[in-house]
């Protein structure tokens, strides 16, 4: 296997959460870690699930690697060994702790011991004779994994993860398409990473920066058609512009230091504070089953930011607004089909769900 192209494939699942198939990542089809459609590998809902218990893009991916069962089994035994001389220097408890930590990995252990087993005990060298045996083979993981020799407190920390690993039922994804509609159905897997680098070639499933196969002829619309994140909050401004085309003041977004505070008016008239504009799109991802990767959404608000500099949204008494120029160019031209003719689901959901919560209220 090569280790150095198999990880960077695995960065780029993490960032992109689809990437070309490579005969390396088998292993992680067989878990339902990854699925294959078109030859190429997509994350699963199961691998969104087992990433957010790291708090490290590297423990991640490191842990992924050790679902491959010759590697694992290595690693048992490796760990065993350092059980084992913990035992002979009269420390029981080094032995304790490998079987209450480890046992979904007990079975194989025990196999291990009978091969080793002597009349007067296990034979510790029997054991570092057959894991020598193996450290050629290995040694690109160990260093790529470890920085060197596996040692007995990092190998417990991922193959701890690995035994937690709970498979679920794979959630079928849906072709990506090209309307704003299709690209934002119920369970579509969508990359949280705002500084994402674009990708030349569109993605088949998951939603990321990518560049359009499509033609903007507005060049200044081209920018959020291409980010995610940046289209969805140009649409919350869309939308809160339309409740008051409507006589409606439902929702506002409001300067706040560096952030944005969503404002919302309850059927009685009075407003409140719903949240940061985070706290209101992590919800709205939940309400639609958006699976969102490799971590939760934050820092919207530089969103907001970007389309002030871009000129595409404005700041009016501390509110983010849409300048009645750019109102214009969405009504007025051919940006209104892709734009706003084929967002009039999503924008929809949006409606129904800022009316519900302020009902809630």
């Amino acid at each position: 296997m090569d280790v150095k192209k198999t990880y960077q494939i695995l960065e780029g699942l993490l960032d992109y959460g689809e990437m070309p198939c490579i005969a390396s990542l088998s292993f992680l089809e067989k878990m339902n870690l990854l699925e294959l459609q078109q030859d190429r590998y997509l994350i699963t809902n199961n691998w969104i699930t087992y990433g957010n218990q790291f708090q490290s893009k590297k423990d991640h991916l490191f842990s992924i690697l050790c679902f491959m069962n010759d590697y694992q089994k290595y690693l048992v035994e490796v760990t065993l060994l350092t059980a084992l001389k913990m035992s002979e220097a009269d420390d029981l408890g080094g032995m304790e702790v490998f079987v209450s930590s480890l046992p979904k990995f007990s079975g194989y252990a025990i196999s291990v011991l009978a091969e080793i087993k002597e009349v007067n005990g296990f034979s510790i060298s029997r054991l570092e004779k057959r894991i020598n045996q193996q450290e050629s083979q290995y040694q690109s993981f160990n260093r790529l994994i470890f920085d060197g020799s596996p040692h007995y407190l990092r190998i417990m920390f991922y193959l701890k993860h690995v035994q937690a690993y709970k498979q679920e039922k794979v959630i079928e994804d849906i072709d990506l398409g090209k309307k704003i509609d299709d690209q934002w159905q119920k369970g579509r897997k969508i990359s949280t990473n705002l500084i994402l680098s674009t990708l030349k070639v569109r993605p088949l499933y998951t939603l990321v920066p990518s560049i359009l196969e499509r033609k903007i002829e507005h060049p200044q619309f081209q920018h959020i058609f291409t980010y995610p994140w940046k289209l969805f909050v140009f649409l919350c401004c869309i939308v809160r512009e339309n409740f008051e085309a409507q006589g409606v003041q439902a929702i506002r977004f409001q300067v706040v230091g560096n952030g944005v505070d969503v404002l919302l008016t309850a059927s009685n008239h009075q407003e409140f504070r719903y949240g940061n504009f985070d706290e209101f799109a992590i919800e709205f991802c939940k309400v639609n089953q958006y699976l969102l990767f490799p971590n939760e959404l934050r820092n919207l608000h530089t969103v907001f930011h970007n389309l002030v500099e871009r000129k595409l949204i404005t700041i009016v008494d501390d509110e983010y607004r849409l300048p009645t120029t750019i109102e214009d160019v969405i009504y007025h031209t051919r940006l209104y089909i892709p734009l706003i003719a084929e967002s009039k689901q999503l924008r929809g959901r949006l409606e129904q769900w800022i009316d519900e919560l302020r009902e809630k209220r």
